[in-house]
């Protein structure tokens, strides 16, 4: 008896320890104490590679500019609006937080949708995702109406909008990591000419000026990863330094989401990228 005992009791030391070690190791791992929510998942499939807190809604900031790109595709592809439509600013539109990224649209001028839709794709204007709310819906409003309808219908249950920006207000835009991927990957399957922008390094306003894209792992930018195609940064004091990125790795598009990623000092922009990268490496190229 005593030496069952004793051997169950080694077993159960043994176990202890190695539960211990197993979340020490956890606890080590930058993968697990960089961010708030992450995931890596295969795009085709729907396969999740890595996640974690992937169920908790979370402030996701500009990365919801990926639903406001979506609703504006299929009003194209609808003939509701074309890339040649023209919008005169409101003064919604050109009233944006001082601290918002911005076009910086003149009230006497007119601006096309295509033009918008890279201003808000490549630098994140908030201006310009306003701009074609207006357009597509008549007012913001009634614009993020139909973002929740739309992330209800892709049955998603813990996604909630309240503006086309993603920018902090009373409220702020909220999901989890999970429900970022899937908004990814139905703009992917449904309207895949949304690379054409998300690929951009840098595009040339009407008035001259050159913008750069705030995605830095692109091809020719300076944290650049082989393979990457987009998509959508994002960063508020809510939300913390966020990225959904897509790209082709061994063959199979994969889609990441990082949200809330520790800044390193006043850094809001290397550690998403670095934890991206960190990510693929692991669960995608098995470095």
């Amino acid at each position: 008896m005593k030496k069952i005992l004793a051997i169950l009791f080694v077993a159960a030391m043994a176990f202890f320890f190695f539960i211990k070690d197993k979340d020490a190791r956890k606890e080590a791992d930058p993968i697990y104490s960089e961010a708030k929510a992450s995931i890596v998942m295969e795009a085709d499939s729907g396969k999740i590679l890595y996640e974690q807190n992937a169920k908790e809604a979370l402030p996701i900031a500009s990365m919801s500019k990926l639903m406001t790109q979506y609703i504006v595709l299929e009003a194209i592809a609808d003939g509701r609006i074309t890339w040649d439509s023209q919008y005169k600013p409101s003064t919604t539109a050109l009233n944006q937080p001082k601290y918002a990224v911005i076009l910086g649209m003149d009230k006497h001028k007119t601006y096309n949708v295509r033009e918008l839709f890279a201003a808000m794709t490549v630098t994140s204007a908030n201006d310009a995702a306003v701009a074609l709310a207006e357009m597509v819906s008549g007012t913001e409003e009634e614009f993020v109406i139909q973002m929740n309808k739309k992330a209800k219908s892709f049955g998603l249950r813990n996604t909630s909008f309240i503006n086309a920006t993603g920018l902090d207000e009373d409220e702020t835009n909220r999901a989890t990591v999970r429900d970022v991927a899937a908004i990814a990957n139905e703009l992917l399957i449904n309207y895949p000419e949304v690379l054409e922008f998300t690929r951009m390094t840098d595009f040339t306003t009407s008035e001259g000026t050159k913008l750069w894209n705030t995605n830095l792992m692109l091809p020719g930018m300076p944290q650049a990863m082989t393979g990457m195609e987009g998509l959508k940064t994002g960063y508020t004091e809510e939300a913390g330094p966020c990225f959904a990125s897509t790209g082709i790795y061994e063959g199979k598009r994969i889609i990441t989401v990082v949200i809330g990623v520790e800044a390193e000092g006043s850094d809001t922009s290397t550690p998403r990228f670095e934890l991206t990268r960190d990510l693929i490496d692991r669960y995608v190229l098995n470095k």
